[in-house]
């Protein structure tokens, strides 16, 4: 063949409809921004590249065939890049499996893979979004991001066949009860489940927009277009009169927003907690809000997000109400007693700015590892509703032999104030102001830890 022939060769390759896999990447970025890398590399079964979300610089790479050792290295070559240059990681997950031909090598390749997401973990956002099929060893790709966002529409994600379950338990399973986004939410292993491909990639955008582009970059600000004096007399009766009521957490949450905004993460798992981001004079916040009684996964859910907040300078604001853990069984026990010390070290550990608002209850262990000024929270405010206690009134009456009157006169946020372990009682209506006006001031705390390798305590 002549060099005309081979340059009229790969004109037309280029000219070639592109592949699903960078069609799904053009989605993902910015029009026209997409650059893809490696792209004469064609039997290594992923596209990659880069480009601009939101005009912001991302890298990514998306699977359209077989898991072999080229696979993994245009993959790490990516990740590499990312690194330096301090930026996002995209991944767009469907696999067609791994590459038999290719034996015990397979295992080289995707521990290449991991080498490199384990390397970038805590220094740039990783994403990972699952189109289609992610099986067996390939799961853990998903599994070591900070978020994970699987369509309805398509994907499945197991370790096992379904079938290998069927009849075990009695029922039978299949593709979407054991790996389907809405069974895998419900779990904590998807943090959001999104309708169909395209809304993927706007959730997908929407979170690199909140992020900071790595662990030393500047805070991440946006243009403000909402009052920061903004009042919400609605706040003031968002307490129900029936202390066994439930708060709506998302009211207060959203009302001191900017934009009345908020970005809700893991929605469906543990649901007496909520977790997600928020804009504050627009600063990406993180936000841990509870009401009632938690539960083993509801810490699980706050430590891992607080830890992924600590890890990217992003602020912390707790809305507690919390009045214990739930009815546990005997076999329980270890796990409460295990996760809520990690949940205590999460807390203590985190070195970004911590406000805690006790709207309500505050009572017992469980208020003391939700960010109390015990555990290390920078400012503490409650609302006149709040009530703050070793122990609930009822065991305060019929177990320690307190009246009411004076479970209540040392319980009072006033009195507790007094003891110096809140540094403000605030109107619920000037929440947000007051909120903001604290932000303003921790937005330059240092913090001068120890130094060592790294912690001996994760979640």
């Amino acid at each position: 063949m002549s060099r005309f022939d081979e340059i009229n060769e790969l004109i037309a390759k280029m000219q070639e409809a592109p592949s699903l896999a960078k069609e799904r990447l053009e989605k993902l970025f910015d029009e026209n921004s997409f650059v893809e890398l490696g792209a004469f590399n064609t039997d290594a079964g992923v596209v990659t590249g880069y480009g601009t979300v939101k005009g912001k610089l991302v890298y990514a790479f998306s699977q359209e065939g077989v898991v072999n050792a080229k696979h993994a290295k245009k993959i790490a070559d990516v990740y590499a890049l990312a690194l330096k240059m301090g930026c996002p990681v995209v991944a767009v997950l469907d696999s067609k499996g791994v590459a038999l031909e290719e034996g015990f090598n397979t295992f080289d390749a995707y521990g290449v893979m991991f080498k490199s997401q384990a390397s970038a973990s805590g220094v740039i956002p990783q994403i990972s979004i699952v189109l289609g099929n992610c099986l067996g060893i390939s799961t853990f790709l998903p599994s070591l991001s900070d978020f994970v966002i699987m369509s309805e529409d398509s994907a499945k994600m197991f370790m096992l066949s379904p079938s290998i379950y069927s009849g075990l338990d009695g029922k039978a399973s299949t593709y979407e009860t054991v790996g389907g986004a809405n069974a895998l939410a419900q779990k904590g292993l998807v943090h959001f489940e999104c309708e169909n491909d395209n809304k993927c990639f706007e959730k997908a955008q929407e979170l690199i927009e909140l992020l900071p582009a790595n662990n030393l970059d500047d805070v991440n600000v946006s243009i403000v277009s909402d009052d920061l004096n903004r009042v919400d007399e609605s706040l003031n009766s968002v307490v129900p009169e029936d202390n066994t009521a439930e708060i709506d957490m998302k009211a207060i949450i959203t009302s001191v927003a900017d934009n009345f905004k908020f970005t809700e993460v893991s929605e469906n798992y543990a649901e007496n907690i909520i977790t997600g981001f928020i804009r504050l004079d627009g600063i990406t916040t993180g936000v841990i809000a509870n009401s009632g009684r938690i539960n083993i996964d509801g810490v699980k859910k706050s430590g891992e997000f607080l830890n992924i907040c600590d890890a990217f300078n992003i602020p912390i604001i707790t809305f507690t109400d919390v009045e214990g853990y739930s009815t546990l069984h005997i076999d329980e026990q270890s796990d409460v007693i295990k996760y809520s010390a990690k949940l205590a070290f999460a807390f203590a550990n985190a070195t970004v700015p911590k406000i805690n608002v006790i709207v309500r209850n505050g009572i017992g262990n469980s208020y003391l590892i939700m960010n109390s000024k015990h555990i290390g929270a920078d400012i503490v405010y409650a609302w006149p509703s709040a009530n703050i206690a070793l122990i609930n009134k009822e065991a305060a009456t019929k177990v320690m032999g307190y009246k009411e009157t004076q479970y209540d006169n040392i319980s009072t946020p006033y009195q507790i104030a007094a003891e110096g372990y809140i540094d403000g009682i605030i109107i619920p209506a000037n929440t947000r102001k007051r909120i903001l006006i604290a932000l303003e001031m921790l937005m330059s705390k240092r913090e001068n830890t120890v130094a060592k390798k790294h912690s001996s305590i994760e979640f």
